[in-house]
């Protein structure tokens, strides 16, 4: 549903004077913000009442036209799903929100920008590295591809934001966009934090011991004395099905961190007296 349409409206009666053609539908919710809040859903869990995922889209109410159109396009990014009370992330949810590492991360969001038909049309059928305007873009959404004259603005905000969260462009100055072949597009998106994994900070392993392989995921929690360390070492990637258990697993240590973390009131100084 278009942002600016109202339910109901059809193409019934296109002939009619007074009669609108709806207009093409898009994600209100650019994928970058939509990341951003599944994270902090994701803090929480994966399921969640409607209210309590309205909260954290920052909304109080669930009952806003506004609320539900923003609903909405986290079901176009395919992001979640449910119905009635209840929203459970989907499994490239489940790996935007807590992401087992960088390229499995942006494996996610790549797929979920393919799932909006609108955008990655308008992505594939536009000049790639090269300079291209905002407004050409968007004269492109309302001849080509339906969008209202009046919610363009917002189609392109939207569709800049997430091509460029999902390493398929970046901002190239002048209110200009760069598009990158997907053949080209190897580096992961700036806005998507990289955790390093230097090969001198990781244990070292005899030749031939089964538990040799490199680090495909590799996350630390600081703790009380010490860290939690959660590392899967293996000499071929992770399969796509294993990153919802890895996430479950993720969100399992992230909870054993926080009760074993010190206390505020229990940091001191250096040398400062307990008694």
């Amino acid at each position: 549903m278009s942002d600016t349409e109202e339910p109901g409206i059809t193409d019934r009666q296109s002939g009619t004077r007074g009669r609108r053609k709806p207009s093409t539908g898009f994600p209100v919710v650019s994928l970058a913000e939509a990341s951003r809040i599944l994270k902090e859903a994701g803090k929480y869990g994966f399921d969640h009442t409607v209210e309590a995922f309205a909260s954290y889209m920052g909304h109080t109410s669930t009952n806003s036209g506004a609320f539900r159109q923003r609903l909405a396009a986290f079901r176009d990014w395919k992001l979640i799903a449910g119905r009635g009370e209840s929203v459970a992330m989907t499994q490239i949810g489940r790996v935007i929100a807590l992401p087992p590492d960088a390229e499995a991360e942006r494996a996610a969001l790549q797929e979920a920008f393919r799932n909006c038909v609108v955008f990655h049309r308008l992505y594939d059928e536009s000049q790639k590295n090269a300079p291209l305007a905002r407004q050409g873009l968007g004269r492109r959404a309302v001849h080509s591809f339906g969008v209202s004259p009046n919610s363009v603005n917002k189609f392109v905000e939207s569709f800049v934001e997430s091509a460029v969260v999902a390493g398929f462009a970046e901002e190239a100055g002048d209110g200009e966009i760069l598009l990158f072949d997907h053949s080209e597009n190897a580096a992961p998106p700036a806005s998507v934090p990289t955790e390093l994994v230097s090969p001198a900070s990781m244990p070292r392993t005899a030749p031939g011991s089964r538990t040799g392989g490199t680090p495909v995921v590799h996350q630390t929690w600081p703790i009380a004395d010490g860290m939690i360390v959660f590392e899967i070492r293996s000499e071929k990637p992770l399969p796509a099905s294993a990153y919802a258990t890895v996430g479950d697993v993720v969100a399992s240590l992230e909870r054993l961190a926080g009760t074993l973390a010190p206390a505020p009131g229990d940091l001191q100084a250096p040398g400062e007296s307990t008694d």
